[in-house]
């Protein structure tokens, strides 16, 4: 099960497309084996996305762990904002070009481990880490979403209770002084982290 956030080309291709319908709006993603969520959009994405869109946006967005891309093109399409997305997977990074492509969204896809850093200035960063890699990968998605923050900047993780979504609050209260859960819905929590202004 640890392909997803790994890169193994030894896993057989067959490309495929799912349609999501969301937000008033259906979006055409292509998948493959291999990929995060390769059937249709995942429970934990959905609310991800459900919840962020009340937020409302002004400014750039960085997917960390995006998988073929389907919360920041969602999200990106709404608000027509540029996105940039990380992605250890090179065939899920492969097809978030064409998936953003196809829904006519801006977006620089970077196919590069978690554990490499990133650098910016954002004024958004979504995840939904991959919590089979382990909690080191995990809390490391805190730390680059934290460096990669403007002032006053938000980190939007989506994680599942039983997957430790309780101890990775903690975590990201270690690191952001301004955290709270917006969402529990389905033992998911939805967590919102405001990097204060030095």
């Amino acid at each position: 099960m640890n392909h997803y956030f790994t890169n193994n080309s030894n896993i057989k291709s067959d490309v495929r497309e799912y349609k999501v319908s969301i937000l008033e709006d259906t979006f055409t993603f292509f998948t493959d084996n291999g990929v995060f969520s390769k059937e249709h959009l995942d429970f934990g994405s959905r609310l991800l996305i459900e919840s962020f869109i009340d937020n409302g946006i002004e400014g750039d967005l960085l997917d960390l762990g995006s998988g073929i891309g389907v919360i920041s093109i969602i999200l990106s399409k709404k608000y027509k904002r540029h996105v940039t997305m990380i992605e250890v997977n090179e065939r899920a990074a492969s097809l978030s070009k064409i998936n953003a492509s196809k829904n006519g969204v801006d977006a620089l896809i970077i196919n590069k481990s978690i554990e490499d850093g990133h650098d910016g200035n954002y004024a958004y960063v979504v995840t939904n880490p991959p919590i089979r890699a382990g909690k080191k990968i995990v809390y490391k998605f805190f730390e680059v979403a934290y460096n990669c923050l403007a002032d006053q900047g938000e980190l939007w993780v989506v994680m599942r209770k039983q997957h430790g979504a309780e101890s990775a609050i903690k975590e990201i209260e270690s690191l952001f002084l301004n955290s709270m859960i917006v969402k529990k819905k389905n033992g998911f929590f939805i967590i919102k982290a405001i990097k204060n202004a030095k």
